[in-house]
């Protein structure tokens, strides 16, 4: 069994559902840093003003391309950083990273769920 195999069975069940196939898929700890340092800010499903006049448009537009876009740029960044660490030997450098992963991951997944709960 690989480590992202051993990882995997770490992850709440519900969150290892949605990412167990990514991750068998993925042969070197090399291999997913690079895949997972490329999260990308989802496109909306509606434009900026769909949601007026309930959500007005300029905070649409700063919640998703400021706020939104924040986690996702931290996460690569941080994912980019543990990968360094990885590769010097730098086991507490690795953990230590764990933190602002699980928290800038958790915005970002919150944020992709929570574009698609909402409708114009």
């Amino acid at each position: 069994m690989s480590f992202l195999q051993k990882s995997a069975r770490l992850i709440k069940p519900t969150v290892r559902a949605a990412v167990s196939n990514h991750i068998e898929t993925l042969a070197t700890v090399r291999e997913f840093s690079e895949a997972a340092s490329n999260f990308k800010l989802p496109d909306l499903p509606y434009s900026y003003d769909g949601l007026e006049p309930v959500l007005p448009a300029r905070i649409m537009e700063l919640h998703h391309s400021k706020h939104h876009a924040t986690y996702v740029n931290n996460l690569n960044a941080t994912l980019q950083k543990r990968q360094d660490a990885l590769e010097k030997g730098d086991i507490a450098g690795v953990v230590g990273f764990d933190g602002a992963i699980k928290f800038n991951g958790g915005g970002h997944v919150n944020h992709s769920i929570f574009w698609t709960n909402l409708a114009p």
